[in-house]
């Protein structure tokens, strides 16, 4: 039900011609990264969400870095890219950082079903699209795209 509420959602706000922002962050320590999976969704992902009222992108990125999976940043998020994503017809813009100096501690989420560390070299079958390929720019395998 959850789910398709937010796919109605996101067919009236596109037919309003909302633009909304997101941001998201591949999180790397020792050569890994920590990816999730959703229980709206299936496959494994980096960590965000939505940019909020009032909030600036990294601030929301740390923020659900915290609330997905615990993680609390040492430093400021490094600005990775900006992405648009014009997918089901969303005007959708992702702003995405890196983060490598953090302080973790596990917690409970209703919204994530699993985090997990993968070497970078060594991704699970069932990464999402565009996961792969933001960990393909990031490890120079693929030129940086503006499209998500």
């Amino acid at each position: 039900m959850r789910n398709y509420l937010w796919q109605i959602k996101k067919i009236i706000l596109s037919l309003l011609g909302h633009k909304t922002v997101g941001a998201r962050a591949l999180v790397i320590n020792d050569n890994k990264v920590l990816l999730v999976k959703h229980s709206y969704t299936p496959g494994w992902y980096t960590i965000g969400g939505a940019v909020e009222k009032g909030e600036t992108p990294v601030e929301a990125v740390q923020r659900e870095l915290f609330e997905e999976v615990g993680v609390k940043c040492l430093t400021l998020p490094k600005l990775f890219s900006v992405y648009h994503n014009h997918r089901e017809k969303r005007d959708d813009y992702v702003v995405f950082y890196l983060v490598d100096k953090f302080e973790k501690e596990w917690v409970s989420s209703d919204e994530i079903l699993d985090a997990q560390w993968f070497e970078l070299q060594a991704l699970p079958h069932d990464i999402s699209p565009a996961t792969q390929r933001r960990i393909d720019e990031y490890i120079g395998t693929r030129m940086v795209d503006e499209r998500w």
